[in-house]
């Protein structure tokens, strides 16, 4: 047996122990969707306003934000600003109204699968979660990762390096984020989302809802820059997904909550799917053990 048919054997053999699972997923952004401002300048405004630096104007000037948040981080430090006083601040910042409720009601009640994709950091959008209870509701958090060091200053460093996508910053395109996403939990999981809701309020959210699919739902904050992009070159951006406008996380609920693809019960991790039977599983599993094993390798 040839290496590539040991490896689709072995992925086969892998897939097989799982029933796949036919399931919604909901991704965030972070500020400005669910907090109502934006984390890294709420920090930054810690420091008194004469304190700053050459490098840091420079890079402001460059749009290089996430160096530009380092290097406002080692001025907080310098300014022996204390990790407790920038933890104390992330966790009083207010929720946009009703996303809390949401974000519970779509992760305990409708079984929604529940992801964050954002530019802000890991530890200021982990520390807020936890103050409000809504770590658990989550599956994956991505972002830049950050962390405190010996001395106390918060380090803080990209998520990806990009050059490909022109919408996106070179730190994170939250697009392939989320499409890698989706495409791992079919792979690896076995799980399969039948309607992907995106939420965001920025230019940086655009990326992603251009890449969903007609059976998707564009979610864009009324009054911001991503549902103003949108409405504004909706048919020259060929969105494909259906747009829905909020105004706050009440507001999203009762619209989702009145969508009729959300009428049906959704299969619970664990559960069978009632809709697969052992005539489609089969060729399926060979589709995915495929995809995983990788293409074949060309002989020497």
């Amino acid at each position: 047996m040839s290496s590539k048919d040991s490896s689709v054997a072995a992925a086969v053999a892998s897939c097989k122990l799982k029933k796949q699972q036919r399931r919604r997923l909901a991704a965030f952004d972070f500020d400005h969707t669910i907090v109502s401002q934006n984390t890294d300048t709420v920090v930054r405004d810690l420091l008194p306003t004469e304190v700053t630096s050459a490098r840091a104007n420079e890079l402001m000037e460059n749009d290089c934000w996430t160096e530009y948040m380092a290097e406002v981080f080692r001025l907080l430090h310098e300014q022996q600003v204390p990790e407790s006083r920038i933890r104390d601040t992330i966790r009083g910042i207010p929720e946009v109204p009703g996303f809390v409720r949401l974000i519970k009601h779509l992760a305990k009640r409708l079984h929604f699968d529940l992801i964050i994709i954002s530019d802000s950091n890991s530890v200021f959008i982990e520390e807020w979660l936890r103050a409000h209870n809504l770590a658990d509701c989550f599956v994956a958090v991505f972002t830049n990762p950050a962390e405190f060091d010996a001395s106390g200053r918060l380090i803080v460093r990209p998520h990806h390096q990009q050059s490909d996508c022109k919408l996106s910053a070179s730190n994170l395109c939250k697009g392939r984020v989320l499409e890698h996403f989706v495409i791992e939990q079919d792979l690896r999981r076995s799980i399969r989302y039948d309607h992907v809701f995106y939420v965001g309020d920025g230019n940086n959210d655009i990326c992603p809802v251009l890449r969903q699919r007609a059976c998707d739902f564009a979610c864009a904050r009324k009054g911001f820059a991503m549902e103003k992009h949108l409405l504004r070159n909706r048919s020259k951006l060929k969105l494909r997904a259906q747009l829905l406008v909020w105004k706050s996380g009440f507001d999203l609920m009762d619209q989702m909550l009145a969508l009729p693809q959300l009428q049906t019960p959704q299969v619970c991790p664990g559960d069978p799917d009632p809709d697969r039977s052992n005539e489609t599983a089969a060729p399926e599993v060979a589709r995915r053990a495929s995809a995983i094993a990788g293409p074949a390798k060309s002989p020497n």
